[in-house]
């Protein structure tokens, strides 16, 4: 079977390149780490108790119970053996909790493992093919459960961001392209690793913005999961949260786009086929690859090359760009520079297109920001400057349109809201009843009460009329993320030919900014 040319065929359905979502089994392959046990017993040797004594004190032996209790009693061995001398001089400061010291010596351990070349023709084939993948910016970015610094370095040469942790991929404001998202943390930061039972329930806590943050990715790309077995429970978790956002007819939209790869068994041939994975009693549609050797999948991925390198491509995205002042009284663009010429150095390349014909763009070009780039600056983290946008733009665009959120970019701005405009501090001055009209309220009379989520909703209600009726559901019953994750699938109504529609969606957003954002104004 030509596993290459059929996932490339596969992948040529989609507009956007491919995300990656690697799991432990990819450094298994290529850093010859051990498995989650296997790591915490390395570690349990310098207990005075055997890893079965861990092993048979938590419920069914699992690791992030056994790596609690260990961390608990490496503490004190660390803080005491002259083993660790060196290595707490060095990281004192490291040191929050009783887990740290587990953590960094963990994460010393694996800061140490590289790919070694030349111990397997076939493992260095499949590392050359990744490379391949890495120089064409054959993907838009890679979600991964790793602590170790494989990926990074795999991927060094394209200039891949890295975020760290669900804190610093939620607060931040990934382009989702050329990114790193671990998830779980990485061995250069040790506090940042998911490994202990409390540091699971602080993720568990967060999942649902975590998949409100990845629901778009899975939505818009094709998603190669490397490393993860169809039943591991990270996987399940994050796809249970995804699929809980998503009605039936939205999970048919994955149809095609989750691709799982796997090893195969022994005297198994190589496949490809389409198989449903039961997530949360859900049949989730995807596609499944086992083969003996990745080299034809990353061949495949090799395939889609871009016209230019993606750390030019993310400076595209990242940047406000100027436009060299110019006597055209019309602002036509001028080329500063052609990327495709071989004398030009990619690194020093600071603006590739303009977006302005003066150098007072930057300040003025706030004043001209329509009411629909507010609206997206809201749910998709966009990077305006929010003073500006509070100080020039809202007062401009509410001039012309009265219904426009605001409680985001005056709390990011921590502009004190009786130093702001009065037409600004009155729309501040609102509870959630503000959002509901009487006609609202006596069409869905019998919402409150019966309707605790979105997706019961669904069920009973079209789009347009869930739309309406969501505000019914009441403050407390709402769900931020769940609400995040419906208004970013259905973005597109925002511009919706029926007014009524698009004038109920934009509301939506305006819920959800109150919600997200008013409690963080400073008053």
């Amino acid at each position: 079977m030509d596993i290459e040319q059929m996932l490339s065929a596969h992948l040529k359905q989609f507009e956007s390149a491919p995300f990656l979502f690697v799991g432990s089994g990819f450094s298994r392959r290529y850093l010859g780490l051990e498995d989650w046990h296997g790591l915490l017993r390395r570690f349990a040797s310098f207990s005075e108790k055997p890893y079965e004594y861990y092993l048979s004190s938590t419920k069914d032996g699992r690791p992030e119970q056994i790596a609690s209790m260990l961390a608990d009693e490496f503490h004190s061995f660390w803080f005491q053996n002259d083993v660790f001398k060196e290595s707490r001089e060095k990281s004192i400061s490291q040191v929050v909790d009783r887990s740290s010291p587990l953590k960094i010596e963990i994460s010393n351990y694996l800061a140490d493992k590289t790919y070694i070349a030349g111990q397997s023709s076939a493992l260095d084939a499949e590392i050359n093919a990744l490379k391949e993948v890495s120089k064409n910016g054959s993907i838009d970015g890679i979600i991964t459960t790793n602590w170790d610094t494989l990926l990074e370095h795999l991927f060094a040469d394209a200039g891949f961001q890295k975020y760290i942790g669900q804190k610093e991929l939620l607060f931040s404001n990934p382009k989702e392209i050329a990114e790193i998202y671990k998830i779980h943390g990485c061995c250069t930061n040790p506090n940042s690793l998911v490994l202990t039972e409390e540091d699971y329930r602080h993720f568990n806590d967060r999942n649902p913005y975590l998949a409100a943050k990845l629901l778009t990715i899975f939505i818009e790309h094709p998603v190669l999961f490397i490393g993860y077995s169809i039943s591991d429970e990270n996987i399940q978790s994050i796809l249970g949260s995804i699929t809980t956002c998503l009605t039936n007819e939205n999970i048919e939209k994955l149809q095609d786009r989750l691709i799982f790869l796997e090893r195969t068994k022994d005297g198994e041939t190589d496949s490809f086929y389409d198989a449903p994975m039961v997530i949360n009693t859900t049949n989730l549609p995807i596609t499944r690859i086992r083969a003996s050797s990745f080299e034809p999948v990353y061949k495949a991925l090799a395939r889609y090359k871009r016209k230019y390198p993606v750390k030019v491509m993310r400076k595209m995205k990242n940047q406000i760009y100027d436009l060299i002042l110019n006597n055209d009284p019309r602002g036509q663009m001028h080329a500063v520079m052609d990327l495709e010429r071989d004398d030009v150095d990619l690194s020093e390349v600071e603006f590739v297109v303009g977006v302005g014909i003066t150098q007072q763009l930057a300040s003025k070009g706030y004043e001209s920001i329509s009411a629909k780039e507010l609206f997206e600056g809201v749910i998709f983290e966009t990077d305006l400057d929010p003073e500006q946008v509070v100080l020039k733009t809202i007062p401009q665009v509410l001039q012309r349109d009265g219904f426009i959120p605001i409680f985001k970019y005056v709390a990011d701005s921590r502009i004190p809201v009786n130093e702001l405009d009065e037409k600004i501090r009155i729309r501040l001055d609102v509870d959630f009843d503000y959002f509901i009209t009487q006609t609202t309220r006596s069409k869905g009379s019998h919402i409150r009460g019966y309707y605790t989520t979105i997706e019961h909703m669904q069920k009973d209600y079209p789009l347009h009329m869930t739309i309406e009726f969501i505000p019914l559901l009441g403050e407390e019953n709402i769900n931020r993320a769940e609400l995040l994750a419906f208004i970013t699938e259905n973005f597109k109504l925002i511009e919706s030919k029926e007014q009524v529609i698009r004038s109920n969606f934009r509301k939506l957003i305006r819920i959800y900014d109150y919600l997200e954002n008013s409690p963080r104004l400073v008053r």
